[in-house]
């Protein structure tokens, strides 16, 4: 099948690039967007991008400012028609869309309540860009993942040790699912029966306590943690593709790891893992860049993309053969104004 085009984001260059799928041609490159862009929500009913912008500059451990905006990038003129603000809550990064209420959702950092670290979730109505929801996690929620009837959503709170249970028509957060080590970039099945989440978060300093990378499966019935799916190496990011494979971006732990937490600056691997049915058995085991963050798949599960933050590339992969296809190259030179290179972040695949 034709699969379109592939937008993703440079957060450290600020800018959104656009690729042709099928030739792997960068189509169209718009600069200047302001700082500093993180995770692409695409919706296909308007052609509009939705883009965060989590801080001014840095990253979750070590950054400015939190920004207060989400741009709005027309994918036809490849141009950004608005900014919609998000103050008093800041430093917005997941998004979501409940295309029957027409609501766009945001995790943010802070700004829900007057307390430190007060994150969430927020709802956005997208007739009139403005806030109509805010809902408390109890952390600085960074990641989040919504059942598919847009009635839950599971936030990744990082470092703190529990998952919160966010009950989006009712606007509270509802329990919390303990969660050793904290996690990551979580994942939800299509039909919303179980969510997946990396665990620990990313390791920062000095790490006393040794926990073992895994995959904590939450049933969204019980909201309880059912399994634990041991994957060896730690994971920032995870994907569930339509035939319900587990995609998970994992990442090293070396002596060369001074800038990003405890990660190395080695490639990482694309562990691709079977579905429930088929009891989660190991498919492949890829290299891809430094640090995936981020794992998108076409509809018909044959292709994935995976942006590699700290190498500025997109690996494209074929599903069908688990093989690489061929790498996108994003932003692969650093700044000499920023600290850290995250030259490849968000994507979002258009049709």
């Amino acid at each position: 099948m034709e699969y379109g085009t592939l937008a993703v984001v440079s957060q450290t260059g600020q800018t959104l690039s656009f690729f042709d799928v099928s030739s792997g041609s960068r189509t169209h490159h718009l600069e200047g967007l302001i700082a500093e862009p993180h995770e692409l929500l695409f919706d296909a009913r308007t052609q509009l991008l939705y883009v965060s912008h989590a801080y001014k500059h840095g990253w979750y451990w070590e950054h400015g400012d939190g920004g207060q905006e989400i741009s709005v990038v027309d994918c036809n003129s490849k141009q950004v028609v608005d900014l919609i603000n998000i103050s008093p809550t800041k430093s917005p990064h997941y998004l979501a869309l409940d295309e029957k209420r027409g609501i766009l959702y945001a995790s943010v950092e802070d700004g829900i309540d007057s307390k430190p670290k007060s994150g969430g979730i927020i709802g956005i109505d997208l007739k009139t860009r403005k806030i109509i929801k805010k809902i408390g996690s109890e952390w600085a929620s960074h990641w989040f993942v919504m059942t598919p009837d847009g009635t839950k959503a599971y936030t990744c709170n990082k470092e703190a040790g529990f998952i919160s249970v966010i009950d989006l028509l009712g606007e509270s957060m509802v329990s919390k699912i303990p969660i050793t080590g904290g996690c990551e970039q979580p994942a939800i099945q299509k039909s919303g029966k179980l969510a997946y989440f990396p665990a620990p978060s990313i390791p920062v300093g000095d790490v006393k306590e040794s926990i073992q990378p895994s995959i904590q499966v939450v049933d969204t019935v019980s909201d309880k943690i059912i399994r634990s799916i041991p994957i060896g190496l730690g994971a920032a990011t995870m994907h569930v593709d339509s035939q319900d494979r587990l995609l998970i971006g994992q990442y090293h732990v070396g002596k060369d790891s001074v800038s990003f937490g405890k990660v190395s600056s080695s490639n990482g691997t694309l562990l691709v893992l079977s579905s429930e049915k088929d009891d989660y058995q190991q498919l492949a085991a890829l290299e891809v860049g430094k640090v995936p963050l981020t794992i998108l798949s076409s509809p018909d599960g044959e292709r994935a993309f995976v942006s590699n933050v700290m190498s500025g590339t997109v690996t494209a992969v074929d599903l069908t053969t688990m093989t690489v296809a061929r790498t996108l190259e994003v932003d692969t030179v650093q700044r000499v104004d920023k600290k850290l290179h995250q030259g490849a972040h968000g994507l979002a695949l258009i049709p």
